[in-house]
């Protein structure tokens, strides 16, 4: 996979979580939730991040899924926890709240989310990561490479714009299901 397929396979990823975030949650509060990313745009990078890392450390033990399951939990699991930390060391707040769910720790992590991330690493390997690849790949060359260069032109200003106006607290919070959880 060359960087721009890759580039692009990464942000199918995280229009696909952003895609899932909309849906569980619109689900879940019975209305439509889709403000779910960091940025402005439809994207949860955190589901690219977890796309890569998954590739590159579960890899070796997709063959076996109850290790697979388990390891995808605890993967996705530490994701959530390090990445709500960072965020409410930077921002005093992080994106998402468990608090109304059973088992959960600060409201960061809970076991209802923990167990559903098992059975996505389980997906992801067994039958969308190559659908996924399958997709990027046809997408003809310079069409993929405008196309990568493009989303992440796009994604590094709308994040750099983001955090330039969370950090200084001049952007208005929106009032979105799930959007923020202040610390």
């Amino acid at each position: 996979m060359n960087i721009y397929n890759f580039i692009n396979w990464f942000f199918v990823y995280s229009f696909l979580g952003y895609l899932l975030e909309c849906v569980v949650l619109s689900v879940e509060y019975k209305r439509p939730v889709v403000d779910r990313g960091f940025g402005h745009g439809p994207f949860c990078i955190i589901y690219g991040v977890g796309a890569a890392g998954a590739c590159l450390l579960l890899k070796p033990i997709s063959d076996h899924p109850v290790e697979l399951y388990t390891a995808s939990m605890a993967m996705a699991t530490t994701m959530e926890l390090v990445t709500a930390n960072v965020m409410i060391r930077l921002f005093g707040a992080f994106w998402w709240d468990y608090s109304h769910k059973r088992f959960n720790y600060k409201g960061i992590v809970c076991l209802e989310s923990s167990l559903a991330w098992g059975f996505l690493g389980l997906f992801f390997f067994y039958y969308l990561d190559s659908w996924v690849r399958v997709m990027v790949d046809r997408i003809p060359g310079h069409m993929g490479t405008m196309l990568a260069v493009g989303l992440t032109v796009f994604y590094l200003i709308d994040f750099l714009y983001c955090v330039y106006h969370r950090m200084g607290g001049s952007e208005e919070e929106e009032t979105a299901i799930g959007r923020l959880k202040i610390y």
